[in-house]
């Protein structure tokens, strides 16, 4: 038997037994559970009937929902779930919808950028950038910001569309497929790319304050280098960025000086949710951990949702809300971390959870949308 041969047999039977342990790994089990939360559904309706190829995103404003189809349709609903108008823009639109100062954003498969006016559902300009974008796009009223899976920050005129200025990162030669939408704070975007560096760029010009990484790759392989911030960052009001990279970290940095002030082994795509100074993040096996927001120590894990498929969180009064893969919600409270609510509007994997004033909705596999809240 030759050398080269038996390395080959030895490789095999390695991933072989991997293969075998990941294989006998289940998703865990729900317990019994008495829920002293009540819920009631709203309305249920069906809303896509496929789903775009990157992020899965509906907005609001303070009367409707904003629902789009794959193929081209954005509509409102009022919050009761009746339609207040809708409009076909013949695209294909390739993710979820932006939303701000009363306009809609979305992007289609060949890097078109659509505006509509949210009140009358018209459009008012389509520009294009170069590149697939699997993010919505995100706005502060002046500019629109846009990245593509290509790494790059595109910004337009809020007003018309035209091309204001572009940031360009630096590529990993492996990644997921999938970005971080550009989040604004303060005259500035943060943004996440795929080589797991946030960065702070000045909304107006386009200059940037600092990129940093918030992780550092000690993979050997390229798929061990992955290191992709998918989750959107998040800005707190203490002064800090947060944000988590696939293999890699969740990082607490400060947003004057780019530095950061804490970090700790966290592999996550789903985004986080921070309140009152405490960080919550659901990691890649579905254990939902709690991390005190300025000295990144761990306040609790809850393991019990662990291989479940677990939706990102959201935050509903003072609980967390996700979903799994058997179509249930799950409330999680917020500081002590224990189940003390479930509700199953279907029976399908939820895709995505969104929260609205006093109600949440559940979105499942096979393009429904529920709307629910406590009695």
């Amino acid at each position: 038997m030759n050398k080269k041969f038996l390395i080959l047999l030895i490789s095999f039977l390695i991933i072989s037994c991997q293969s075998d342990k990941k294989e006998k790994e289940k998703p865990m089990e729900l317990e019994d559970l008495k829920s002293i939360i009540p819920i009631e559904e709203i309305w249920s309706k069906k809303a896509f009937s496929d789903f775009p190829i990157g992020e899965i995103n509906i907005v609001f404003n303070q009367e409707n929902i904003f629902l789009f189809s794959e193929e081209g349709d954005v509509s409102a609903l009022n919050l009761l779930g009746k339609e207040v108008w809708t409009n076909n823009f013949d695209e294909q639109i390739s993710s979820g919808l932006g939303y701000g100062f009363e306009s809609l954003f979305f992007a289609t498969e060949n890097g078109k950028i659509v505006s509509i006016d949210a009140e009358s559902g018209n459009k008012l300009w389509e520009s294009n950038v170069n590149g697939e974008v699997l993010s919505s796009p995100s706005t502060n009223g002046l500019i629109v910001a846009v990245q593509t899976s290509n790494g790059k920050i595109t910004a337009l005129d809020f007003k018309d569309g035209s091309f204001k200025w572009e940031y360009q990162s630096t590529v990993s030669p492996l990644s997921l497929r999938g970005t971080s939408k550009p989040v604004f704070d303060k005259g500035f975007i943060f943004v996440g790319f795929g080589n797991g560096n946030l960065v702070k760029i000045e909304s107006r010009s386009g200059v940037v304050q600092w990129e940093v990484p918030v992780t550092v790759s000690q993979g050997v392989s390229e798929i061990e280098r992955m290191i992709d911030i998918d989750a959107d960052p998040v800005i707190a009001q203490n002064g800090l960025a947060y944000a988590v990279t696939y293999q890699g970290d969740l990082s607490a940095i400060d947003i004057e000086q780019g530095r950061t002030l804490w970090r700790n082994p966290t592999s996550s795509t789903k985004n986080i949710i921070h309140t009152k100074n405490t960080t919550f993040v659901i990691d890649s096996s579905d254990a939902v951990k709690s991390y005190d927001g300025v000295k990144g120590d761990i306040l609790w894990v809850l393991d019990d949702l662990k291989l479940r498929q677990l939706t990102s969180p959201k935050k509903y009064k003072n609980y967390l809300i996700l979903g799994d893969y058997e179509g249930y919600l799950h409330l999680i409270d917020l500081n002590t971390g224990l189940i003390e609510g479930r509700t199953r509007p279907s029976r399908q994997a939820v895709k995505e959870v969104f929260v609205h004033k006093d109600i949440f909705f559940s979105l499942d596999d096979s393009g429904r949308i529920s709307a629910l809240k406590f009695k």
